[in-house]
């Protein structure tokens, strides 16, 4: 092959190889352009998704669940050495006001009793999970244990022990913390936190020594207030 042949033939493998580096760069520009097109896609289509959810919720506007005090009753009261003792079965009942929205409480912290002039907890409870359909009602009756709750301080001690002994009624709070999911069409669960407080609980001890007390009669005013926590 002469010389001339031989340098055309470089000359042209050259070419293609410079032609064929040349489009790499282009096709790799190409397929980072499209990444982040559709990520930016994506970002603006979850956006949008929020918005109009948010949107959607003011609508709807859902409505904390109402509870209510059916009954509250103490057994085997006991006051000695700053220590509450006693068996206290709360009855309480829960509707969900809304009529588009269903709601569910998935999650509650204890449910704390407390003596009405104190800020210390006398017993404990649970409350378990529940679901309700729109303008559903359910009824629970946690039962609370003094086990692991410490003394009260000597002030408020002998402020109950004189409401209980020369009164025959002690006050009672009940408060709780707990979880709500509202569902509503295809939407996204909205989920909110709130306090419900159950104050003035009055319990009555009809004769002398008695360690047994019910509920005083309130005319049907035992709503709790419920408040965004």
């Amino acid at each position: 092959m002469s010389d001339t042949n031989r340098s055309s033939t470089a000359n042209s493998q050259s070419a293609v190889h410079i032609q064929s580096s040349s489009s790499q760069p282009h096709s790799n520009s190409h397929s980072s352009y499209f990444v982040r097109r559709l990520i930016i896609a994506l970002v603006l289509l979850f956006v949008l998704a929020s918005v109009i959810s948010s949107i959607a919720w003011l609508i709807v506007h859902p409505l904390p669940p109402v509870f209510t005090v059916n009954s509250f009753t103490v057994s085997n009261f006991t006051l000695l050495n700053s220590r509450v003792k006693g068996d206290y079965e709360f009855g309480i009942s829960i509707k969900n006001p809304n009529k588009k929205a269903s709601l569910s409480i998935d999650r509650s912290d204890d449910v704390c009793l407390m003596y009405d002039k104190s800020a210390a907890v006398i017993a404990t409870a649970w409350m378990g999970p529940l679901y309700l359909e729109k303008m559903g009602q359910q009824s629970q009756s946690p039962r609370f244990r003094s086990d692991f709750c410490g003394p009260l301080h000597a002030g408020e001690f002998n402020e109950m022990s004189n409401d209980y002994w020369s009164k025959r009624m002690v006050s009672f709070n009940v408060i709780m913390r707990i979880r709500v999911r509202f569902r509503y069409w295809i939407l996204p669960t909205k989920q909110s936190l709130i306090k419900v407080s159950c104050m003035n609980l009055v319990v009555e001890f009809s004769a002398a020594k008695e360690i047994h007390g019910k509920l005083k009669d309130t005319g049907g005013k035992n709503n709790c207030s419920v408040h965004h926590d």
